[in-house]
């Protein structure tokens, strides 16, 4: 991990799954401690169409938060066969990384291996967070 002398957002990385509530939820308030911009982001692989993942944002940011706040959140799709890498490699900007995982996948522990920051994982299922 490398120092950042000016993190510019709090990232949600957010998939089609029943945590992103809590991921967002979590990463609001962090956002909002920090005195920094929330932003979302979805990375898109190959087995999905870009425009199901601007959806799936569109719908977690409007089903739970206040619309005027949900126009204001930044959105991000990245694609990449790879998550995790392309997770870290935003990290660069962020002040923390809020993700959500089961029994610590793949993806979230290459993450929390190479991130450039703090990141918070929000186990799925479970009301508690892990920090890395």
């Amino acid at each position: 991990m490398t120092a950042q002398l000016d993190p510019r957002f709090v990232l949600a990385a957010l998939d089609d799954d029943p945590s992103c509530a809590r991921v967002l939820a979590f990463a609001r308030d962090q956002a909002r401690q920090r005195g920094l911009p929330l932003r979302v982001v979805h990375v898109w692989t190959r087995r999905e169409a870009m425009t199901d993942s601007d959806r799936m944002l569109t719908a977690v940011l409007y089903d739970n938060l206040p619309p005027d706040e949900a126009a204001t959140v930044e959105r991000q799709i990245v694609h990449d066969d790879d998550p995790g890498r392309a997770l870290a490699a935003l990290s660069r900007d962020a002040a923390l990384v809020v993700a959500a995982a089961g029994e610590l996948g793949e993806t979230v522990q290459r993450l929390a291996g190479i991130a450039d920051c703090p990141v918070a994982i929000i186990p799925a299922g479970s009301p508690r967070m892990a920090r890395w």
